[in-house]
């Protein structure tokens, strides 16, 4: 019985390591600031407060930017990254954008890890 609660705590551990919230704040590819959250959990992606299944499907390495990339939603599936590291890109002279790399389906956007 000891080991069989030792596991559920472990597992429950493990999930909510690898749970990470990001807010989304801007748009790369139309170059403007947007605002919502995405949610990755162990099994569950939150992207703006509407929930899908998810499913890991290994680590893509793209112009030295490593991601986590997963399958989400059923049916018609979509494709969900997120950069493993923050990166910092310079916008112009005056203006450095900084953050995490998250990709949706096939749009990009930068956002800031709040947990």
């Amino acid at each position: 019985m000891k080991k069989i609660i030792l596991l559920l705590v472990l597992l429950v551990s493990a999930i909510a390591v690898n749970a990470a919230t990001y807010r989304v704040k801007y748009d790369v590819q139309n170059q403007r600031p947007t605002t919502f959250t995405v949610s990755v959990g162990y099994d569950r992606l939150t992207i703006n407060q509407t929930g899908y299944s998810l499913r890991r499907m290994g680590t893509i390495t793209s112009s030295g930017i490593t991601f986590d990339s997963y399958a989400y939603g059923s049916g018609s599936n979509g494709m969900f990254c997120v950069s493993t590291t923050s990166i910092s890109i310079k916008k112009d002279w005056l203006t450095t954008l900084s953050g995490y790399v998250i990709m949706i389906d096939n749009k990009a956007y930068l956002a800031d890890k709040i947990n």
